[in-house]
């Protein structure tokens, strides 16, 4: 956790230390749900490693949200920030490491430390971006693009996410995700 922090911003060794203290270490098998719609989310993780998916279920069809992968924060930001129930599932898609932070905890920190309250507006940025930018991506990429995009971005996401989790985070039936892959195949 400390590495990939200081890959994004400065970090004293006793806010660190502060930080390290207020979180609870946990391992998860895979397949386990570990948020459910209708309740506030007041947890925060760093997955050190393994895979978290977060997805919507509407009429029985699973909606493929986000896919959390090592080295960086996970939770419903939405959820996290207003205190409104959660509309996702969370559930780890390997078995799963992961330092764990409460709401609670995390703001008595921020209050007493300004590298840790910055820490937090850096990962609500970094979230904020990524949304942006898959919007972004939807409203002006091709599937083949954002399929594209998503690999280059996150390759070791194809080895561990079923097909159809991936197809459904591109917004496309599994049989179109199917056809774009081998039409990419093909042409390399």
């Amino acid at each position: 956790m400390k590495n990939q922090i200081l890959k994004k911003m400065v970090l004293s060794k006793a806010s660190y230390e502060m930080l390290e203290k207020a979180a609870i270490l946990k391992t998860i098998p895979k397949h386990t749900i570990i948020a459910k719609p209708g309740k506030t989310i007041r947890k925060l993780l760093f997955v050190n490693n393994g895979l978290l998916r977060a997805y919507r279920l509407i009429d029985g069809q699973e909606y493929t949200h986000y896919f959390f992968l090592e080295n960086w924060f996970a939770t419903d930001y939405q959820s996290f920030l207003t205190t409104q129930p959660s509309e996702l599932y969370i559930e780890s898609l390997t078995s799963v490491n992961y330092y764990e932070f409460d709401k609670e905890s995390l703001q008595k920190l921020y209050d007493q430390n300004h590298e840790l309250e910055r820490l937090g507006r850096i990962m609500a940025e970094q979230a904020y971006l990524k949304m942006v930018e898959r919007l972004i991506n939807f409203q002006t990429q091709s599937l083949k693009e954002r399929y594209l995009t998503l690999i280059n971005q996150n390759p070791e996401l194809f080895q561990k996410a079923p097909q159809r989790m991936i197809a459904s985070y591109l917004g496309v039936a599994e049989q179109s995700l199917s056809r774009i892959k081998t039409e990419w195949r093909k042409s390399r």
